[in-house]
């Protein structure tokens, strides 16, 4: 029943690098409960994503935008995998998947496009 909704919940859906992905977000949420900051090289080695918006969908909140340097993409447009953290200082967030550094978000016009491009499912390029 749900699955039928939400089909990332269904376990014959689970990524093979799921665990790898959850080890790394485990480390990373021990050293930031104890107040460590991201590591310089960690941020320095970062996509960066630019005119970003965030777009709530089924899966969780997650943002869209232009990554640059992508370790996977390029520099193109992507959605992110959901977030977990944001830095107060916006200058980056910490997604299923990685850090990502923080340029400008998208200005209103961008917004909805953006949005658009996502879907209303909320599919999409997830990086």
């Amino acid at each position: 029943m749900l699955t039928r909704s939400f089909p990332f919940l269904d376990p014959t859906n689970i990524s093979p690098d799921l665990t790898s992905r959850l080890h790394a977000l485990a480390d990373d949420c021990e050293r930031l409960s104890f107040g460590q900051a991201v590591p310089l090289t960690i941020l320095e080695s970062a996509p960066l994503l630019t005119d970003w918006a965030p777009v709530l969908t089924p899966g969780g909140l997650h943002l869209v935008g232009h990554a640059v340097d992508h370790p996977v993409h390029g520099s193109r447009m992507v959605m992110t995998t959901p977030l977990w953290w944001a830095d107060r200082d916006g200058r980056w967030i910490r997604t299923l998947s990685r850090f990502y550094r923080l340029g400008s978000p998208a200005d209103l016009e961008n917004v909805h496009r953006l949005r658009d491009l996502a879907g209303d499912d909320g599919a999409g390029s997830e990086a």
